[in-house]
């Protein structure tokens, strides 16, 4: 590795670092991740910083493979912490559309800047989880209140869990530039 490589590749590990702060914050963190690292392919492409690239397909697999996961994980907690607190399918689906949407709105409508997004999120799944519950006929507003408590507790260990698949995919971009 050359030392151009290796200057390059330390921004792009320190850029990629802010990936997991900014998880946590419950914004798209895994993806800047990637971002970075096809930023690096990308710049390695086009002025050629060493006979190697410092990230290989393999890598870009991993990466993707771990970022996709990490939704996945992300998607389902809202749901998995609604079924805990007794939802019905609607209620979990719900939980999620509310935090999905949450999420984006909470964003922009709460100004206060990355905290807004996960405000936003957990009265999301929790706004979600209600009104699926109620639409099932037959249920009163306090009845709701647990499955949409679980959704909110779900929400945010997701956001959690998708933090530490940012960690891994942070890691592995190490490994693989020490390797």
């Amino acid at each position: 590795m050359t030392i151009t490589q290796i200057i390059a590749a330390s921004l792009t590990l320190l850029l990629a670092f802010g990936g997991i702060l900014v998880q946590l914050a419950g914004l798209p963190g895994t993806w800047l991740i990637l971002l970075f690292a096809v930023f690096l392919r990308a710049v390695e492409a086009l002025v050629p910083l060493g006979s190697e690239p410092v990230f290989g397909w393999p890598t870009f697999a991993i990466l993707t493979g771990l970022a996709l996961l990490a939704e996945l994980v992300e998607f389902l907690a809202a749901a998995a912490g609604a079924k805990t607190g007794g939802a019905s399918k609607r209620g979990m689906t719900g939980a999620v559309a509310g935090g999905l949407l949450g999420a984006l709105f909470g964003t922009f409508l709460i100004p206060i800047p990355v905290v807004g997004s996960v405000i936003g999120a957990a009265a999301g799944s929790a706004i979600g989880a209600i009104a699926g519950e109620l639409s099932v006929g037959g249920k009163e507003l306090r009845s709701t209140m647990k499955p949409a408590a679980g959704a909110v507790a779900g929400r945010l260990l997701g956001t959690l869990a998708k933090t530490g698949f940012a960690a891994a995919m942070w890691v592995v971009m190490v490994i693989t530039t020490v390797a």
